[in-house]
């Protein structure tokens, strides 16, 4: 599933991500997302200056990026093994002070996947906790990064008001 603009980061399964039942634990995959989403952020800026700034260096050091809202859906169990999984990350939205980064974890094809996730990160204000505009350069450096919305297969449906039923 690797869009082109997407970028696409290894990830080795440790002995500790393997629950009871014998597969990475459900919780961990947001931290292997989480990895995807850091390892974006450290990339050049400017791909031709691969040793000038950083995409999180142009968010300024006065803010930090928050995790706003999170999914995931799990496709495929994921056990032990001695060969890396790869997660790709790419950004479906990029807002006033907010961006949303989609996410697949998958063999080294990208194929099969074991999950899909999503997160909406916020861009805040070190000093007063308040949120942001996202600044031009790292708005810009976000969106080389542009891609689908995750395909995830569910449908939303309205959490029925059970308190009305009665």
């Amino acid at each position: 599933m690797p869009d082109p603009a997407s970028a696409r980061f290894p990830l080795q399964i440790r002995f500790g991500d393997i629950d009871a039942y014998g597969h990475v634990n459900n919780a961990t995959y947001f931290s292997y997302f989480e990895h995807g989403r850091v390892r974006l952020q450290q990339l050049p800026a400017d791909p031709a200056r691969p040793d000038g700034p950083t995409i999180r260096d142009l968010a300024g050091r006065e803010n930090f990026t928050l995790v706003a809202g999170q999914e995931i859906e799990y496709l495929l169990p994921l056990t032990l093994r001695p060969e890396p999984v790869y997660i790709d990350v790419w950004v479906t939205r990029v807002g006033g002070s907010s961006f949303r980064t989609g996410y697949s974890l998958a063999g080294p094809d990208g194929s099969p996947v074991y999950a899909l996730g999503a997160a909406t990160m916020v861009l805040v204000d070190r000093a007063s906790g308040h949120p942001v505009p996202l600044p031009d350069a790292y708005r810009a450096a976000l969106q080389r990064f542009a891609g689908p919305e995750v395909p995830f297969r569910r449908v939303t449906q309205p959490i029925p008001d059970r308190q009305q039923e009665a």
